[in-house]
């Protein structure tokens, strides 16, 4: 009852100012615009990387093959990590949508 209670106080500002129709419309918004801002900053980190590197993914993978840097095995982290995340998150985005 107390998540309840706690997402109808956060819920209804929005529903009175004849911003949404309901709670189900402000958190599904909430959300989506959350999660659209997670997947924009995979996204920046994604582009970031294939420009310092001039390649994407899968070509920076071979050409450190077995003789990568420190720093390049750091960035092939991020990078992979950043492609992970985001595709994880699509997913949640994805189901959401079709949720709705």
């Amino acid at each position: 009852m107390e998540t309840e209670k706690i997402l109808q106080n956060i819920t209804k500002p929005f529903i009175m100012a004849g911003l949404y129709k309901d709670e189900k419309s402000v958190l599904t918004d909430i959300v989506l615009d959350y999660i659209t801002r997670k997947i924009k900053q995979y996204d920046k980190t994604i582009r970031a990387l294939k420009k310092k590197y001039g390649s994407d993914f899968n070509e920076f993978t071979l050409t450190i093959k077995n003789k990568a840097t420190l720093d390049q095995e750091d960035d092939w982290m991020d990078w992979k990590s950043a492609i992970e995340m985001r595709q994880s998150w699509n997913n949640v985005q994805k189901m959401i949508i079709n949720n709705e």
